[in-house]
């Protein structure tokens, strides 16, 4: 299929692009970094790594800050010029974010095995989340909680200059409704201590850890 009708079928399931376009910090954030958000029309393509029902898009290199990410039902979007060397790894966990679109029932109970739970969007209070960078692999189910009670919520570093690349990550606690640093000591004493990327969901966690 055409990587612009690829984008247009994934746009159409999680509106991503659009969710972006109406959050001001998500907009602002695109807008300086010149994010550039389609496919790649040089003749340097990872295509050729999809496994069967999956498609491998290569997209502009400032797409999404150059991360790689996914899109539904199952498209790996890789920036131009990725280096060969990480593409083994980054294809392993992108993989997994795939199957946690098209296996959510099966995450969902291997999370809450864990110790995770969804959460109600209404949950979280709006000037919360309205300081969240938005992730193409989590933003179908952004909100999950700890323990029942410990969100995690990718902030912007700076609200007025916000970066793609620079994001930490702050816990809202939903039965003392206040917001902290501090990374919950249970948390810890189940997986050890984490990078920021792997913190800021849970489904980055796990894909970090397969």
């Amino acid at each position: 299929m055409n990587p612009h009708a690829s984008l247009a079928i994934s746009e159409k399931i999680d509106g991503y692009v659009q969710k972006c376009n109406n959050s001001d910090i998500n907009a602002l954030a695109r807008a300086r970094s010149r994010c550039t958000y389609l496919p790649w029309n040089e003749p340097h393509s990872f295509s050729r790594y999809a496994l069967p029902g999956e498609t491998i898009i290569t997209m502009h290199p400032s797409a999404d800050g150059g991360m790689p990410h996914t899109r539904p039902p199952a498209t790996i979007c890789l920036p131009a010029y990725f280096p060969e060397s990480r593409l083994e790894e980054t294809l392993k966990h992108e993989r997994v974010h795939i199957d946690q679109r098209n296996n959510y029932s099966k995450w969902v109970r291997l999370l809450e095995e864990d110790g995770w739970t969804p959460v109600d969007d209404e949950d979280i209070p709006a000037h919360y989340k309205r300081r969240c960078r938005i992730n193409p692999d989590t933003c179908w189910s952004p909100f999950w909680a700890w323990n029942a009670r410990y969100v995690p919520l990718p902030f912007f570093i700076r609200e007025d200059k916000p970066d793609l690349r620079e994001v930490a990550v702050r816990w809202y606690d939903l039965e003392e409704e206040i917001l902290t640093s501090v990374v919950p000591i249970s948390l810890v004493k189940k997986y050890g201590t984490l990078e920021t990327n792997s913190l800021e969901h849970p489904f980055e966690l796990m894909a970090y850890m397969e």
